[in-house]
């Protein structure tokens, strides 16, 4: 029987290599968007997967109803892609700034890590994996504190998951660094070249490469990595 994954922001450039990975692979994909894009929607008509809308700017109500939704039952595989950028600098950041990042990249996560890990723990099988950002480890950029604060929290295990380890539920994050995405042309004030100066490797990591440890660390070929932080961002 197929096994049955989860990706949240799968729209995304990561998320449809993500996508991709999971779909060659003969899962049972369901895919997670909120605007979506043309890409996206061409690759999931064409293949032939489920995919379900929601904004996770809803009332949190809202957002703990959606996470219960009977689609997401009995998921094997979780995968917490969701990423927005709102840049402001450091000076200027509102609450309500700060809670709106929360929401979109921390709450929704670890959310659905209770909800589905805990059913994961009771089959005796799960893996989750959560894309973090390399900018935890610098404290962010100067105008994106609220995106790594975010992420930052992706990097705490609650205690409960050590007693998932024993029934073979595995939950990781991931670092993700610099990579060569739409999401740059949409932030004005990075300057990208002064930016892949500080990368040892010399370039921007490409969609598929993210996507290819996602893939391992979420499948049945990691049978032993466990609340680790994995860092994938050219040596930075």
């Amino acid at each position: 029987m197929k096994k049955k994954v989860l990706i949240l922001g799968a729209s995304s450039d990561i998320g449809i290599e993500i996508l991709r990975m999971y779909q060659e692979n003969y899962y049972d994909v369901i895919a997670h968007y909120n605007l979506g894009n043309k890409k996206f929607f061409n690759f999931v008509k064409t293949n032939n997967i489920k995919k379900v809308k929601f904004n996770f700017l809803s009332n949190f109500e809202l957002i703990d109803n959606f996470s219960k939704k009977k689609i997401f039952k009995n998921c094997d595989i979780l995968i917490n892609a969701i990423g927005s950028i709102k840049q402001k600098k450091y000076n200027e950041i509102s609450s309500k700034e700060l809670l709106e990042s929360l929401k979109i990249n921390l709450i929704p996560c670890i959310i659905f890590n209770k909800n589905i890990g805990f059913q994961m723990n009771k089959k005796k099988w799960g893996r989750i994996v959560n894309l973090g950002s390399i900018g935890t480890k610098f404290g962010g950029g100067k105008n994106n504190f609220p995106y790594s604060l975010a992420k930052f929290g992706l990097e705490f295990f609650p205690s409960n998951t050590k007693d998932w380890i024993k029934n073979d539920v595995l939950i990781n994050t991931i670092r993700v660094g610099v990579t060569k995405t739409k999401l740059h042309n949409r932030l004005p004030s990075k300057n990208m070249k002064k930016r892949i100066k500080q990368i040892p490797i010399g370039r921007m990591a490409l969609p598929k490469e993210i996507a290819n440890l996602v893939y391992y660390l979420g499948s049945e070929q990691n049978s032993f990595i466990a609340n680790e932080i994995i860092t994938i961002s050219g040596g930075e």
